[in-house]
């Protein structure tokens, strides 16, 4: 252990962290490959991973030294562990029960909200025992002796969105309904979700000893994202579901409340099109906006202030996995010419299937995505 520790703190300052940190260049390539495909490549699976915090901390030294090795994209690979429990966290806090398996990141159960009049029994959650909360601590506690306070282990935080957390709570079709048959239901629930995460957060931060409005700590959500307080993960937000009413009326203003008690949104993702609440999304001056394959990049580059950076992802199956090397091209190439000017990152992310069928094939999206930017610039 002492041996990967070693080399895990050594990354700290190494030749291609340096040279990422000194080109900071305003457009930037990256691979996020999920939990469940290093599992497979370096051999470990996702119960062990999830109820052993040694497994955990060996999982992520050794794919860490990995990636840093063998994956020659634009991350900054820290010496850095973090705990991440993916989308199981929040639900849990409000006594969804997590469902953890071999082959793939926790989930939740079946939703906590099976009629409107149980969310009179909800509880605002208790930082140190609701849900997750004390296998968290746990982790937490036992990576700091494992790791004997060489490496940094970061606390995770609250990542979903007030919107993402009812979905999670009530279920997709039910919250639907609510929005028709009983619209006050769905504001209190919203704003329960909206005061929970405020509660839960104040008490996170004096345990850390840092300010909410702080975005300097980072913490690292879903294996590759490194996210901060005021994050907000939103892929149930999607105009292909619901109107721009809707998102208006009941959704943006609780995440505009959030944004007002975080100082700020530096980050906000969905998976979801995007493309009619950008006007309003722009109110929210995130310094980095997730755009996905289902976004119309052009009309978010039209849309936001040149000082927002773009996240911008390829879709995971069509434009990486089966996709051969000119729709990788032509894919990247749209990217690139519709958002001109602006600093980008561009991701093959969301990789969830395969072991090193799916290596070679973010490898060769690496490649294929500097000739093209390269042609370009």
């Amino acid at each position: 252990m002492q041996t990967f520790i070693d080399k895990f703190i050594g990354l700290r300052n190494s030749s291609r962290n340096e040279r990422l940190r000194i080109a900071q260049a305003p457009v930037t390539f990256h691979v996020g490959l999920g939990r469940s495909v290093w599992g497979r490549l370096l051999g470990f699976n996702l119960l062990d991973y999830f109820n052993d915090p040694k497994v955990a901390l060996e999982s992520q030294i050794k794919w860490k030294l990995f990636w840093h090795d063998e994956i020659p994209d634009d991350t900054i690979i820290e010496p850095i562990i973090g705990i991440d429990y993916g989308v199981a966290l929040e639900p849990s806090l409000f006594g969804m029960q997590p469902v953890f398996m071999a082959e793939s990141d926790p989930w939740y159960g079946d939703p906590g909200l099976a009629n409107r009049s149980d969310l009179s029994r909800l509880k605002i959650p208790d930082f140190y025992h609701s849900g997750l909360m004390p296998r968290i601590h746990r982790d937490y506690e036992e990576m700091q002796k494992l790791t004997g306070g060489q490496v940094e282990i970061r606390f995770p935080g609250w990542a979903r969105g007030p919107w993402s957390v009812a979905c999670m709570l009530r279920g997709f079709t039910n919250l639907y309904l609510d929005l028709i048959d009983d619209p006050a239901f769905v504001h209190d629930l919203l704003a329960f979700i909206t005061h929970s995460r405020k509660e839960w957060e104040k008490a996170r931060c004096r345990f850390l000893g840092i300010d909410i409005k702080d975005t300097a700590y980072e913490w690292q959500y879903v294996v590759y994202r490194n996210v901060a307080n005021s994050e907000l993960f939103n892929d149930e937000v999607d105009g292909n579901l619901f109107s721009l009413d809707i998102y208006e009326n009941f959704i943006y203003p609780y995440e505009k409340d959030l944004n007002d008690f975080y100082g700020g949104t530096r980050y906000y993702h969905s998976c979801g099109n995007l493309t009619p609440f950008l006007r309003r999304l722009k109110e929210l001056k995130p310094r980095l906006m997730h755009i996905s394959s289902a976004t119309d990049i052009a009309e978010a580059h039209n849309i936001f202030n040149p000082e927002t950076k773009f996240q911008c992802c390829m879709h995971p199956v069509n434009d990486v996995l089966i996709a051969p090397q000119e729709i990788m091209a032509e894919k990247i190439k749209a990217i690139l010419e519709a958002a001109p000017g602006r600093k980008l990152e561009i991701w093959a992310d969301a990789l969830y299937e395969g072991d090193h069928d799916t290596l070679e094939k973010v490898l060769l999206w690496l490649q294929t995505a500097r000739k093209v930017y390269q042609n370009i610039i």
